[in-house]
């Protein structure tokens, strides 16, 4: 397996190929194989569900792991079940610039359900199908625990403390400590060097946008703070409150009253490509956006029937993704340059 399907294409770590080049690899059949741990692809995908299903399609193998019952799993030839983060342990948490360092562990409060396992326990157990043995510390625990005492701690301590609180450290340089800047120069780059060397504007110039057509509007996303991405949309005690039971387009005032759309009202949304959400949406008549766009928080209109808090509930933006630009300088994907007018409910 490893030689057919080798983890770095091109001898490249994948960490350093864009998401959306993984997608178009596999569509085009340089990918032969995807293992797609946690991220629900048909509704995360910056280049939209319908490519996102093509690449998982095209692939000759697909593994999908999840603590759900998603849509990804629905492509996958293999589905591995993840416990939830109640039931495992994760990596140390000490990568945030607090002015007081910190590490904090997260630790199992119950036994994994079922079949499901802890991602690095899954990791391990394939390397070592593999022969890969030395890819990860033979446990969690003995990993964990390595880490911990190299600060002068260890695991036993953790599970009793689960925070580690070290002396506060400077933010910022001292008064006449060097300035010493990451850059070819050592310097503020007004003008990047690096991007010009790569071919790029030095200095970036704007691009103009595309504009929406007669009767459409742009269609901009977002997170509720309540909600995590698409993640926690089938968690039925979230799904209480009246602000996350599912999403709403905000339509302006003026906007609405054009189309003859009241507040609370349901309507399908048809993009400039002739793509129709698959489920209705709540309209929010409200002056707090302009008159050009509306806007939908990501992470509803799941297609998925198992995911049976979700199901339904809301509309999906991503499906009406079907117009992308990519940035050629750093690899991001823009996508609010769809745009989507209103079909109202015979």
């Amino acid at each position: 397996v490893y030689s057919k399907y080798p983890f770095f294409p091109n001898d490249e770590p994948s960490n350093t190929i864009a998401s959306h080049e993984i997608v178009q690899q596999a569509i085009t059949g340089e990918i032969k194989a995807l293992m797609i741990y946690g991220v629900n692809l048909p509704e995360t995908m910056t280049l939209g569900r319908e490519k996102a299903i093509e690449a998982m399609k095209k692939a000759e193998f697909v593994v999908a792991v999840d603590v759900l019952p998603s849509e990804v799993t629905g492509y996958a030839d293999v589905v591995l079940p993840e416990c939830t983060y109640l039931e495992r342990y994760d990596d140390l948490d000490n990568g945030r610039a607090f002015r007081t360092p910190f590490v904090a562990l997260r630790q199992p409060a119950v036994p994994p359900m079922y079949e499901s396992k802890p991602g690095n326990q899954i990791a391990r157990m394939i390397t070592d199908k593999w022969g890969i043995h030395e890819a990860f510390p033979p446990s969690v625990e003995k990993g964990l625990d390595k880490k911990l005492k190299l600060v002068g701690s260890s695991l036993e301590e953790m599970k009793k403390k689960g925070v580690l609180v070290m002396p506060e450290s400077d933010l910022y340089r001292k008064p006449g400590e060097p300035l010493n800047l990451k850059t070819p120069s050592g310097k503020v780059e007004l003008a990047s060097s690096r991007l010009r060397e790569g071919g790029f504007d030095a200095v970036p110039k704007y691009t103009a946008h595309p504009e929406p057509p007669s009767g459409f509007y742009r269609m901009l996303t977002g997170r509720k703070p309540m909600l995590t991405f698409g993640r926690t949309a089938n968690n039925r005690f979230l799904g209480d409150l009246a602000t996350a039971k599912e999403n709403e387009v905000w339509v302006n005032e003026t906007i609405a009253g054009k189309h003859n759309i009241k507040n609370g009202e349901y309507v399908h949304l048809k993009n400039q490509d002739g793509v129709v959400s698959e489920f209705p949406v709540k309209v929010k008549v409200t002056q707090r956006i302009r008159q050009d766009a509306v806007y939908m928080v990501h992470g509803f209109g799941h297609t998925s029937a198992k995911l049976t808090w979700a199901y339904k509930r809301g509309a999906s933006h991503n499906q009406l993704i079907s117009r992308t630009e990519i940035d050629p300088a750093m690899g991001g994907v823009g996508f609010q340059n769809n745009f989507v007018t209103f079909i109202k409910e015979a």
